[in-house]
C-alpha cells in the first residue's frame, strides 16, 4: 500500500507499459532528434527485445497523479 504523497488517500498498485521500446522521461525543454530519438533524458522501466517496456507505478484515482519508483524498474 502506498499513500499518495498529494493527497495522501491510498494509491492502486500497478505498471506504466509501453511498447517495445524503452520508457523515456524527457524534459520540457529538450527536443527530439529527427523526431524519433530522445535525447538525455531518463529511461524508466526495464524492456527486452522481446518484452514490452514497464515500469510499477502507483495511480492515485483522486488527483489522477502517477508515481513511478525509478529505483525498482
Amino acid at each position: 500500500m502506498m499513500q499518495c504523497p498529494y493527497c495522501g488517500k491510498e494509491m492502486l498498485d500497478g505498471k506504466l507499459l509501453g511498447d517495445h521500446k524503452a520508457l523515456r522521461w524527457q524534459p520540457h525543454d529538450k527536443k527530439m532528434l529527427f523526431g524519433l530519438w530522445a535525447c538525455g533524458g531518463l529511461t524508466v522501466g526495464s524492456h527486452t527485445p522481446t518484452q514490452r517496456a514497464e515500469a510499477r507505478a502507483w495511480h492515485c484515482s483522486y488527483c489522477k497523479k502517477l508515481v513511478i519508483d525509478l529505483e525498482n524498474c
